[in-house]
Formats: C-alpha cells, sequence, structure tokens
C-alpha cells in the first residue's frame, strides 16, 4: 500500500522493515509556491475564504474577510507499506510520523486547520538520534498490529496528536490553548486506562489522572497536577472552571492568564507532559526522554 503525503519541507527519505518514506520529485517548486502564501515566521496560515458567484459578467471569485480555516498544502512525499493492511494503518502512520517529526502530516486533500508549521520540530521539544526515526516506526506499526481489534486505540493516539498541535497555533489565547492541550490530556488518559486498566474498578478523578499516567510510566507528576492541601489538583480546578462556568482565572473567558507575573507556564509544561506521554503510549516508555523535566524550554534528544 502506499499513499502521498505531505507537507514536508525537506528531502525526507528512510526505511524502516517493510515501510519507505520517499520524497516526490518538485520538491523545491512546492517549497516556493507554499512560501510565497500566507507565511509568517514559521508558521502557514489558512488562505482567506473565496466564494463563487454569478453576476452580469458571470462566474466571479468574492473573497470573505475571514479565512477559510480548512486548508490543503501540497503533498511532497509518499510512505509505502510493503505488507499495509488498510488505508487506517497508512493513516495512523502518519499520525505517529507527524508527532515524531513535530509537525503536521496528512494524506487528505485538506487536512490542516487555521494554521500549520512549515518548520519541521516545531511541535515537540523532542529530536531524534541516529536510527530511532526507524526504531519508533517501527514501535509505531507493532502498535497498530497488537491494537487492531481495538480501532479506538490508534484513534486516541490520533487525537491526542492532532489537539496537542491545535493547541500551538500563535493566534490562541491562553484559555483556548488550555482546553485544546487539556482535550489532549485527557485523550491519553483514555488510551492509557484502555491498555492498562487502572487497579480498582472505578476510574481516577481528574484530579488523579495526570499522577496516575505519571506513575504508570516512573515520571515525576508536575506540581499543577498533584492534589493540593484543599484535597483537589489545579489543573483539575482550571478545567472545571473554563468548561463548566466559563472562567479562566476567575475572568470570563479571555481576559486573565495563569501565571502572570510568576515565571509559570502550565501550557507549555502541558505540551511537555502530553510529549512524554505519547512517547510512552507508543511503546517506548523506558526512553530516558520520558522522565525528563517538563517545566523547561530546553530541547531533548529522543534516543531509543
Amino acid at each position: 500500500m502506499e499513499t502521498k503525503f505531505g507537507y514536508y519541507p525537506a528531502p525526507f527519505s528512510f526505511s524502516a522493515g517493510d515501510i519507505e518514506v520517499r520524497t516526490l520529485p518538485g520538491l523545491e517548486e512546492k517549497m516556493a509556491r507554499v512560501a510565497a502564501e500566507g507565511v509568517d515566521g514559521d508558521w502557514i496560515y489558512a488562505p482567506q475564504q473565496e466564494v463563487y458567484q454569478f453576476g452580469t459578467a458571470g462566474r466571479e471569485v468574492r473573497t470573505k474577510p475571514y479565512p477559510s480555516r480548512v486548508f490543503g498544502l501540497p503533498n511532497t512525499h509518499a510512505i509505502r507499506h510493503e505488507a499495509g493492511e488498510s488505508d487506517d494503518h497508512l493513516a495512523f502512520l502518519l499520525w505517529a510520523l507527524s508527532f515524531l517529526e513535530g509537525t503536521r502530516l496528512t494524506a487528505t486533500k485538506a487536512g490542516f486547520l487555521d494554521a500549520t508549521p512549515i518548520l519541521v520540530g516545531k511541535l515537540v521539544d523532542f529530536g531524534l538520534a541516529g536510527t530511532s526515526l526507524t526504531k519508533a516506526i517501527t514501535l509505531a506499526d507493532a502498535f497498530w498490529r497488537t491494537n487492531r481489534s481495538e480501532p479506538l486505540r490508534a484513534k486516541r493516539f490520533a487525537a491526542a496528536v492532532h489537539a496537542l498541535f491545535l493547541g500551538q497555533n500563535p493566534r490562541l489565547l491562553q484559555f483556548e490553548r488550555f482546553i485544546f492541550l487539556y482535550a489532549a490530556l485527557d485523550a491519553c488518559f483514555a488510551l492509557a486506562s484502555s491498555l492498562h486498566p487502572p487497579a480498582r474498578k472505578q476510574q481516577p478523578s481528574h484530579s488523579d489522572r495526570l499522577s496516575w499516567m505519571c506513575g504508570l510510566f516512573g515520571m515525576n507528576t508536575p506540581a499543577w497536577a498533584d492534589r493540593m492541601v484543599n484535597g483537589r489538583a489545579e489543573i483539575a480546578i482550571l478545567r472545571n472552571d473554563t468548561l463548566h462556568e466559563a472562567l479562566f482565572m476567575g475572568e470570563p473567558l479571555g481576559f486573565a492568564i495563569h501565571g502572570a507575573g510568576t515565571g509559570s507556564n502550565i501550557t507549555l509544561e502541558m505540551e511537555a507532559l502530553i510529549c512524554r506521554l505519547l512517547v510512552a503510549l507508543l511503546g517506548a516508555s523506558t526512553s530516558d526522554y520520558v522522565r525528563t523535566a517538563v517545566d523547561t524550554r530546553q530541547r531533548h534528544l529522543l534516543n531509543l
């Protein structure tokens, strides 16, 4: 099985067992075309919404004063699996490859929402060392095969990756970023509790979910994810107020931020924690990276 995908702005080819990724012809021309469109910094944004209308001069294109949100980019590469089982199999491998490379990759015609980086590695805090990419893709393929009878597990992994990526759009306000990232953490919990059912019959509460996952993989629990003296975790309180009361830091959504003047950056730490959980859930829980600190902007080496 083979499918074309994008957008990866560099030559990129490797093989891992039955899996092969290769660069399609015309990469430089595609990169030049993308660079001439809605690029700002390291991101490309959805183009303006266009609609067709018919007037006295025939069909005309009218541009609306807001972006189209969902958009497409050219296919730059192809992935081939000699023993691929289905389109969903290849789609999952592309989600795994997206996460490992830190950039959105898709085989769909319009697979980007609002914005996506044109810099590889932008959406994760790690880089792969040596042959770690081929080992990681082999792990992803093994994950698919092991869990083929439980397709929701692969969907949850993809959902966590997608929410992690959506939460890093530079145009988001902090409460919007928080909602996307919390959704990614919830997807990680749903996957983790499916793969490793908790010992007690009742699922951990929102105040205990992150500490439970951190304990599962031998990670330190961030202070904001651990129960405080009042018996609740800070992140659970933030989630409840945001989703159920439309309040963020005690104010209507968008009028206050967390950590102002303290040097604290809870959304940055949430992104880092999600990355470590996804690596562990993919099957690399023994990697040193999984137990690195989350309260830093430092990039780490992921060595498998």
